[in-house]
């Protein structure tokens, strides 16, 4: 008998959460596209504007494709590793901020705020890689995934580290308010050692030493190594995934030890 009212309770306290997580979803979808309709359309011009500058500056300089027969291709895949990943956490880590007020109803948990924007974050950004992708496929006639297994692979660990990376970054950003500012100076340096205009394979093994402890990188060439059939990339998946994992544990520690500190921040 105790075990049966367990098993309804545990039930209904997950419907409960899932209803939380479903009305935080549409708040969120609403509050990212409710005040401007170019809203989607400036998620669509964003990495065309890099591709397009890559491209003029390419042209101009009358350089080499760093790798393969497309600098389109080349520059579209690296930004879609380090752009997916670090938009849809950019947007994810200011969850709790962006949704404080939810936090005084008693139903609403911190992390609820993180998965709801992550889900809608994840859903924006797969659609627009999708758009990216397709669109580049029928301009090259051929597809452009080569490995589909692996590429969906990617997407997962991309979705999983962008994910860990934001609910800790969340975390300590509702506990330190400087940190989200310090965290969004880092995103250019960041993309420029992530390999989106260059094969870090190319460069001096010192160099290919350090930067391989940049998490966003190993994103980008695990993207990468999806389109191309013999692309050598500097990947580590089980170092990606591990960050992730670490990242996700402590941010939910995090969570649990500092809840009311940071539902009261």
């Amino acid at each position: 008998m105790t075990k049966v009212l367990t098993e309804k309770n545990f039930t209904y306290a997950l419907s409960e959460n899932m209803r939380v997580i479903a009305a935080l979803v549409v708040r969120s979808a609403v509050t990212r596209f409710g005040e401007s309709r170019m809203g989607f359309v400036w998620v669509l011009i964003e990495p065309a504007a890099y591709v397009g500058v890559y491209l003029l500056v390419h042209a101009s300089m009358d350089a080499s494709i760093p790798f393969g027969d497309s600098a389109l291709l080349f520059v579209l895949t690296g930004i879609f590793g380090f752009r997916m990943t670090r938009g849809i956490a950019r947007k994810t880590e200011r969850a709790i901020i962006s949704n404080q007020p939810m936090l005084t109803y008693p139903l609403v948990r911190p992390l609820d705020t993180i998965i709801a924007t992550f889900l809608t974050e994840s859903t924006i950004w797969l659609i627009i890689c999708w758009l990216f992708m397709g669109g580049l496929s029928l301009m090259m006639d051929r597809s452009v995934i080569v490995y589909p297994a692996d590429f969906a692979e990617c997407l997962l660990a991309i979705l999983y580290f962008a994910l860990s990376f934001a609910a800790f970054n969340a975390m300590i950003s509702a506990l330190i308010p400087r940190y989200d500012t310090f965290i969004n100076m880092l995103s250019m340096p960041l993309m420029l050692a992530s390999g989106v205009f260059f094969v870090p394979t190319q460069l001096p093994p010192d160099f290919q030493a350090i930067l391989w402890w940049n998490p966003f990188l190993h994103c980008v060439e695990w993207f990468r190594t999806s389109t191309y059939l013999d692309y050598n990339a500097l990947l580590s998946k089980s170092y990606l995934l591990g960050v992730s994992t670490g990242l996700l544990a402590a941010a939910l520690s995090i969570e649990r030890i500092f809840r009311r500190k940071i539902v009261a921040s």
